[in-house]
């Protein structure tokens, strides 16, 4: 029997962003809608019998994975649905080192998951907490040129088209290179197989480099480890390179990762980071001085050593803002340069690292990083005063840079601008046709990212 929740509805297995009245509303807190209807499917034929229903009585419905994310994306208006109740059992494939889990499993249970197996993901983002689908849907990515975003570890997936049709896309289907960032435009995804690798150990370093230098090192710093980053403190006169490399040492001790990790979210961001973020919001002179003395100290031991799962994820952060430029790489330098230019006087007082990572370049059509080796710089703030104004100049510069858009975080592209950025944006808007002809999965972000 479906399983069908009312806005006001609960079930224990639910764990979607709602909230109490049954609002939608992301992690940012950027998107609250009210969706009619909560769903929470346990099988995939309860998933094909609320697409077919919508699409027979003209409500749109809306996917909702752990909503962490900062644009409309999944903003449900009619109907909502959630795969956290769905039942598939996670399956490994040692022999084709695959590993097939329901689209709503969150990355850290995955990761965990097969952990426990001696396995992992090549490439996790920075945050764990969003699940499987919701993840490949926008892009989502980590910071490394030997492996691309998490759409391009997906070798096969099942999907629920608008006419309640179940496709299953595997191999040289053409198909697949469509779905794998497919923005919830398709259908609802309900299992998803990813490549994985031999669990590993990784000791991180950090080499503080001169704010100044970084641009021109761009291409030097992104091939010198299998999983770097960079990350700036807005007006520090440092930037601090992270590399993450394979090593067969024993897990540092004092402190741990997990020890740091629970430092991180127990004491820094829910006690510390909110006191500061207070203060500067009253006084935004402050932020430019203690990001010059926090840069060099809180970032930690400066060599770490732990599982992969844990190294390359940070903690959950205070809750913030982001918007996110993607570039080719070898255009990254000068639209950095022009990005550094911003900060002056100390302002704006953005208090989150600007954070630059690397994404191997990939044949999913609507991938931010198609076509090249990119660059994505991701500008990040509290919501102080200066913080709007900081993302429209950030966006001045990156725009007629030919940038592309994180999915899932603040922009205000539309189709018109965003067509001509994608060589297979036709063949997505194709594919598209096909998969929904009703647009049971339509929406207004829908048709202003789509047309």
């Amino acid at each position: 029997m479906f399983r069908g929740l009312s806005a006001g509805g609960a079930a224990k297995q639910a764990t979607a962003p709602r909230d109490k009245a049954g609002r939608f509303v992301n992690w940012g807190r950027t998107v609250t809608s009210a969706p009619v209807r909560w769903h929470l499917p346990v099988s995939e034929d309860e998933v094909a019998a609320v697409v077919t229903r919508c699409g027979r009585d003209g409500r749109r419905l809306r996917v909702v994975g752990a909503g962490h994310s900062w644009s409309p994306i999944a903003e449900p208006v009619h109907e909502a649905m959630s795969l956290d109740g769905l039942q598939d059992a996670v399956s490994i494939d040692r022999e084709r080192g695959e590993v097939t889990v329901p689209a709503g499993m969150r990355l850290v249970d995955v990761s965990a998951r097969l952990a426990r197996a001696g396995l992992a993901l090549p490439v996790v983002g920075s945050i764990q907490a969003q699940s499987v689908a919701g993840a490949i849907a926008t892009g989502t990515h980590g910071s490394s040129l030997t492996h691309g975003n998490l759409g391009t570890l997906v070798t096969g997936l099942r999907l629920v088209s608008g006419t309640g049709e179940v496709l299953t896309l595997r191999g040289d289907d053409e198909r697949l290179a469509g779905a794998r960032v497919h923005l919830g435009a398709l259908g609802v995804v309900t299992s998803v197989t990813l490549r994985t690798t031999a669990a590993r150990r990784l000791r991180q370093t950090i080499e503080h480099v001169p704010v100044t230098e970084v641009a021109d090192a761009l291409p030097a710093i992104a091939t010198s480890a299998e999983w770097v980053k960079v990350w700036w403190l807005p007006h520090a006169p440092v930037a601090q390179v992270v590399r993450y490399d394979v090593t067969t040492q024993e897990p540092t001790r004092r402190p741990t990762p997990a020890t740091q990790r629970w430092i991180d979210e127990r004491v820094m961001h829910r006690f510390v980071f909110p006191a500061m973020v207070a203060a500067q919001a009253r006084r935004p002179s402050i932020t430019a001085p203690a990001n010059t003395r926090l840069a060099r100290r809180y970032l930690g031991a400066s060599t770490q050593v732990g599982a992969d799962m844990l190294m390359l994820n940070t903690p959950m952060p205070l809750r913030h803002r982001e918007t996110e430029a993607a570039l080719p790489l070898t255009a990254a330098g000068g639209a950095l340069k022009q990005v550094l230019a911003i900060f002056r006087d100390g302002r704006p007082a953005a208090n989150f690292p600007l954070e630059i990572r690397f994404v191997r370049g990939d044949d999913s059509w609507l991938s931010p990083a198609y076509g090249a080796d990119t660059c994505q710089v991701g500008a990040y703030s509290t919501d102080n005063r200066d913080c709007s104004a900081y993302f429209e100049a950030f966006w001045r510069v990156m725009r007629p840079a030919g940038a592309r858009p994180h999915w899932g975080k603040e922009h205000d592209f539309e189709a018109a601008e965003l067509r001509p950025l994608y060589p297979q944006w036709t063949a997505f808007a194709a594919l598209r046709d096909r998969c929904d002809p009703g647009r049971v999965f339509g929406s207004a972000a829908m048709e202003r990212l789509l047309g």
